[in-house]
């Protein structure tokens, strides 16, 4: 049984209004069953028991895990360059901005 109370479509109609939505009746019966399914989702959840769980857990303690820098794939500056409208010097070359 849910704990909340029913949301009702004179209460969505009032939110909509507050919130400067437009709402017609399909409208309206719509996020009246998205609120209440939101509502007793959030009721499940403070039904869950946490008394076995620390809350306090520290988490500079855990380690990432990292892998070795290396280079997995070859120069491909010539690939790249392909793709550039200009390139100079093995760079992009882009047109001059500030005088």
């Amino acid at each position: 049984m849910s704990k909340h109370a029913v949301i009702t479509p004179e209460a969505i109609k009032k939110i909509g209004k507050l919130a400067r939505i437009r709402l017609n009746d399909d409208n309206v019966s719509y996020y009246q069953q998205q609120l209440n399914g939101i509502f007793s989702w959030i009721d499940a959840l403070q039904n869950v028991d946490i008394s076995g769980i620390d809350l306090n857990i520290d988490q500079t303690k855990q380690h990432m895990h990292e892998r070795q820098d290396s280079i997995t794939a070859p120069n491909r500056v010539t690939d790249v360059l392909l793709n550039a409208p200009a390139s100079m010097h093995g760079m992009f070359s882009v047109p001059k901005v500030v005088e």
